[in-house]
């Protein structure tokens, strides 16, 4: 009886390994409903630390098919809507944000710490991408999918001049 139950658990535990190692591989569609014809990103610096910094991905599609909504951008761990180019229908941006680190009161009277910001916790990413790769999140018919773009190319980035508030204009 014991030996059956051996078996048993041992092929359950051998299904469920083969599942959860091509569950990953199925999310992604292999012929989206549109082409990438060119996907690039760019990182900014806002000059200050407390403005923070990020990255760019635009991307250049062709051939979008009807009833397809082009929607979201996930990369190197961040997730942005897309935002369609307005004189260009086929042209999208992402504008991933890392977030600013800003300063915190550490006080033994917790009262005084009430103002702190409250902290920004990234949920977890659902892709495993390598750092020049991205998915692309579209809707067809109502439906959600999923399209990774590999070898995006990096551009310039782009370094937002600082400010200096002791410098007088006059």
């Amino acid at each position: 009886m014991t030996k059956k139950i051996t078996i048993l658990f041992t092929a359950l535990v051998l299904l469920s390994v083969l599942f959860s190692c091509t569950s990953n591989s199925k999310i992604f569609e292999e012929n989206p409903p549109f082409s990438v014809k060119e996907a690039t990103f760019q990182n900014w610096f806002a000059g200050a630390q407390e403005f923070g910094k990020g990255t760019h991905v635009f991307l250049e599609m062709e051939n979008i098919t009807q009833n397809t909504q082009i929607d979201s951008i996930y990369f190197r761990g961040l997730a942005d809507v897309l935002q369609k180019d307005p004189n260009n229908p086929l042209k999208y941006k992402g504008n991933l944000k890392a977030a600013a680190k800003q300063d915190v009161v550490l006080h033994e009277n917790p009262i005084k710490e009430i103002n702190n910001p409250i902290p920004n916790i990234q949920k977890d990413f659902r892709f495993d991408l390598s750092p020049n790769e991205a998915v692309i999140s579209y809707h067809k018919n109502n439906k959600r999918y999923y399209y990774k773009v590999t070898h995006l190319k990096e551009i310039e980035p782009l370094n937002y001049p600082s400010t200096n508030r002791g410098e007088n204009n006059n």
